[in-house]
């Protein structure tokens, strides 16, 4: 039976499977084809390389599922999602937006009933595809109807919000964090960062969960300034806190700070309140984070000798003594050098002579091997490419950080340090950062890698050395692994909240309720509400929090004349009170109703006569 609205979509298929598709590419790496389950959009400009997937909705992308035929969409719509794909990437989008938009479609077309033009607003809502999904699916729908291949369906949005002067107070309140976690994270600031001085440097032989550091310090950052945490904060630049003063006035504090969404990059002002906790963190991270700049620096160009590469690095002394600064490293010497190993640690190398072809005999290779200093490594020295660090001849997991290597290297018995070292970086360039030497957030902001503030090696973010296993991408978790700066967002935010059983929040590791959960934009509500209370300008604080509208600023800021009272008394309280009790009391109201004049201050309404008695409370709390 002929059907116009499959008719149309099988010509939309024959043009797009003529296309070049030179900006994707297929799990194996090569040129995608409309039968991969996997592609990987390569953009231009960047080089960066976003995953979306292509089957049925409800399958993570791991294993084979490129090749298993159940994780298919049925046909047609398994060439249709790769079509809305191209479409897709082609929009003026965030990235996780774009991945958004195709990930609603694949769920769509999975779970609908019949075929895509049977569909109609009332079967697409009644599949009850999450928040946002109506605003994600509309295009889609106005491409496939004005590509004639489903009638017209007008979704709209639904909205189930209780519009209530009750439900209106509560969003608004519960916008705003919990003072009681704010002041959580201070005691947890304090304590990750106990044995580290007024300048940034470590004590010697005391130890910091450098995890735990990077989300107390990106939470200080977020109270100290309104920003966007996730989308800021890893991509900031590798600096110093920064003061300016006139004259004998009071100093300000400023961070270089790259914006997002448009903003363009400004002086982001920090709150002197804070000024001594984030000096600190961040004179910490100028230091802590140098090994893994140097290595970026170091997969952007190999050939650079050790002094270009080190610049004011400082090395321990007993390994200092063994590096020559005029000659160029290889991985594992340049590894030696920022200590990711003992000063007189040795790896097994082949002997200068030995049979090569003998060594894949296992009862004769240990005769094969001699012990080697790590740092007088050259790069023709051949490895035993086993991936179990008990062999005797096993080199490679030790100089990795694994118990068991993952298998990479099938066919050869050994492998010279120079042929690892183009792997490696060529495997970390392609499968860890994609789009290196450049790092993106969530977002779309970015910075170069080697000039990062927030430059993680995979060792320190995954856990210590000497995994058993790879747990998630392969090598990940090794020291050569400098981590990309989307996942240190992502790791923020979980730890925040905590994910359930699975990860606990940086509250509970720390020995407080499992009840205290933030929300890391309710940081950015809280920072716009402080301001707003003390009176500053919307337009200011609209510049603070990097917009460049006055009118988005109002969304993240619940104060009125009338509430003021109220709002802080929701914040102050005690989450065990029932705030449905409280009720709004405007500042002419209390004034009526005690007889004492009412005074609007920097946090609320005050009923003290400030001409005889100042209200020093924000100066208190300040203080806490």
């Amino acid at each position: 039976m002929l059907n116009k609205y499959l008719d149309q979509l099988e010509l939309l298929v024959r043009e797009y499977r003529e296309a070049e598709l030179t900006q994707f590419e297929g799990p194996d790496g090569k040129k995608a084809g409309f039968d991969d389950l996997i592609w990987y959009h390569i953009e231009p400009n960047t080089g960066r390389r976003i995953r979306y997937l292509c089957g049925v909705h409800g399958r993570k992308g791991r294993g084979n599922i490129g090749s298993q035929s159940t994780n298919y969409l049925a046909y047609p719509y398994n060439q249709l999602v790769k079509i809305w794909t191209i479409t897709t990437v082609n929009t003026a989008l965030s990235a996780v937006e774009k991945k958004a938009r195709v990930g609603i479609v694949r769920k769509l077309l999975s779970l609908m009933k019949g075929d895509l033009y049977t569909q109609s607003e009332t079967t697409i809502s009644s599949l009850n595809l999450g928040a946002r999904s109506a605003d994600r699916l509309r295009p889609f729908l106005i491409f496939c109807a004005d590509n004639g291949i489903m009638r017209k369906v007008e979704l709209k949005s639904q909205d189930r919000r209780d519009r209530s002067g009750h439900a209106h107070f509560d969003n608004a309140s519960e916008k705003l964090p919990n003072i009681n976690a704010i002041l959580s994270l201070a005691n947890i600031f304090s304590t990750v960062f106990e044995h580290v001085d007024e300048k940034g440097f470590l004590a010697s032989g005391a130890e910091i969960n450098m995890r735990d550091a990077l989300v107390v310090t990106f939470a200080a950052l977020s109270l100290a300034s309104p920003n966007r945490a996730a989308a800021e904060i890893p991509v900031l630049p590798k600096q110093r806190l920064h003061l300016y003063s006139e004259g004998a006035g009071e100093p300000v504090y400023y961070l270089d700070w790259i914006g997002s969404k448009g903003y363009r990059n400004y002086k982001n002002h920090i709150l002197a309140a804070l000024a001594r906790p984030i000096q600190k963190a961040i004179d910490f991270f100028y230091e802590a984070c140098e090994p893994a700049r140097i290595l970026c620096r170091f997969y952007e160009n190999p050939n650079k000798r050790f002094v270009a590469l080190l610049g004011g690095f400082e090395m321990a002394l007993d390994i200092k003594k063994n590096v020559n600064m005029n000659l160029a490293p290889n991985l594992f010497t340049l590894g030696y050098a920022l200590g990711f190993y003992s000063a007189e640690a040795c790896v097994p190398v082949v002997k200068d002579g030995a049979d090569l072809a003998s060594i894949s005999r296992p009862q004769k290779s240990r005769f094969f091997f001699e012990e080697k200093p790590i740092y007088l490594l050259r790069l023709d020295d051949r490895l035993s490419a086993s991936c179990f660090r008990d062999a005797k001849s096993s080199a490679l997991p030790y100089l990795f950080g694994y118990e068991y290597l993952p298998k990479v290297i099938t066919d050869k018995a050994t492998i010279s340090v120079r042929e690892v070292q183009e792997w490696w970086i060529s495997y970390y360039k392609k499968n860890i950062v994609p789009e290196f030497p450049i790092s993106f957030t969530n977002a779309e902001s970015s910075i170069r890698l080697k000039d990062a503030m927030f430059c993680f090696l995979g060792s320190w973010f995954y856990g210590a050395r000497e995994y058993r296993g790879s747990s998630g991408k392969p090598f990940q978790k090794s020291n050569y692994a400098v981590v990309p700066l989307a996942s240190l967002g992502a790791s923020f935010i979980n730890s925040l909240a905590g994910q359930g059983r699975c990860v606990k929040s940086i509250f509970q590791r720390y020995g407080f309720s499992s009840h205290l959960k933030l929300l890391p934009h309710s940081l950015r509500h809280f920072s716009n509400t402080l301001a707003d209370l003390s009176e500053i300008p919307v337009e200011i604080i609209a510049a603070w929090s990097g917009r460049s509208s006055s009118e988005q600023t109002r969304t993240y800021i619940h104060t009125s004349q009338d509430d003021l009272a109220d709002r802080v008394s929701a914040i102050m309280n005690s989450p065990d009170v029932d705030r449905r009790n409280i009720r709004v009391v405007s500042q002419e109201k209390l004034s009526y109703s005690t007889n004492l004049p009412a005074s609007v201050t920097s946090t609320g309404v005050c009923t003290q006569n400030l001409n005889v008695t100042p209200c020093n409370y924000l100066n208190d709390f300040v203080a806490q």
